[in-house]
């Protein structure tokens, strides 16, 4: 495509490129005409990328995708100048070397499984600018789960996968200012079970506990929990971890009607009041159901022994969130 060669060559029209980076909210662009033009006409090859009016103002940046603009000199349309405007995924800005800016951060890990804290192998871990956007690095983890790969400092969304595995998402800052490493908890594809509950902190406190509550059969209600970690199938406690991090993992087994309500006991601080130790954790939860429902669930920032996360409905499987805070010193307590 080339434009057109007439007689009105004493005309111009800036800029004759835009690229810009998607967004939620439009851009807007005006087009500078300078030189012989009486009555310019505007016309997009791809309005949906990039609108003009007859202002000359671009108005674009929602959707991805590339665009040329048309621009006459006159209503007669007797000389004609282009524009390519192309609007890129944020992530293309960010992994250019014409945009590459901050330091290389080191980062290494470990994916585990969350029934056994097993490595597991041959994950892939995948870092993006956003959470649509393409994977902008990668690694494979190795025979016993362990990855190391090194990226600009920021903000990236990752997605671990691994076959028989259910996906992990979540946000990783690399900070060139901290260290240590991820841990990425993978939990196995629910194959008859209801629902799986993964819990996961820092290093301080020491042991966190997840407790679950339901109903049984009976009428009573059956609390799993370190110390009584299967109730026929109802509920069993995968994993216990007392040495920081986690992960502690609950699988449901199956669903009848009453509220099931799981928690998370700070067991190290149990006897102080007041306490923000939880609160401080960094503890995060997230739960699997069978039907591929996904939710993850992040401490208040508030004083308390025991975290109230959320609730399930036995009757539609419906997960409500709690979030509340509150004191207990009797593990044996939390949640009934």
């Amino acid at each position: 495509m080339t434009d057109t060669a007439s007689a009105y060559n004493h005309w111009e029209v800036q800029p004759r490129s835009i690229r810009l980076s998607a967004g939620e909210f439009q851009q807007r662009v005006p087009l500078s005409l300078r030189g012989d033009v009486d009555a310019p006409v505007f016309v997009s090859s791809n309005p949906e990328v990039a609108e003009i009016g007859p202002d000359g103002v671009i108005r674009c940046g929602w959707t991805i995708g590339n665009a040329v603009l048309m621009v006459w000199r006159s209503s007669v349309r007797d000389s004609l100048r282009h524009v390519l405007v192309e609007v890129r995924d944020p992530s293309w800005f960010a992994d250019h070397p014409d945009f590459a800016s901050g330091a290389s951060v080191f980062l290494s890990g470990t994916v585990v499984n969350a029934l056994n804290t097993s490595g597991v192998g041959n994950a892939l871990i995948e870092f993006r600018r956003s959470e649509t956007g393409p994977a902008a690095y990668q690694a494979f983890a190795n025979a016993y789960g362990g990855f190391e790969l090194s990226v600009p400092e920021g903000f990236y969304y990752v997605e671990v996968t691994a076959p028989g595995y259910i996906a992990w998402h979540g946000w990783v800052n690399a900070d060139p200012n901290t260290s240590g490493d991820i841990q990425i908890v993978l939990s196995p594809e629910l194959d008859g079970q209801v629902a799986r509950i993964v819990l996961q902190w820092g290093l301080n406190p020491r042991d966190l506990d997840s407790h679950l509550t339901g109903p049984t059969p009976s009428g009573s209600r059956f609390h799993v929990f370190y110390s009584h970690t299967i109730e026929n199938e109802a509920a069993e406690l995968d994993v216990d971890d007392t040495s920081s991090y986690g992960p502690e993992t609950i699988t449901i087994h199956r669903l009848i009607p009453g509220v099931y309500r799981y928690a998370v006991h700070d067991y190290t601080n149990r006897n102080a009041n007041p306490s923000t130790g939880l609160a401080q954790s960094g503890a995060s939860v997230k739960v699997f159901m069978s039907d591929g429902r996904e939710q993850t669930f992040t401490v208040p920032n508030a004083p308390g022994t025991v975290w109230t996360v959320f609730e399930i409905d036995g009757a539609t499987g419906t997960v409500t969130a709690v979030n509340a805070m509150s004191y207990q010193s009797q593990p044996a307590n939390v949640g009934m």
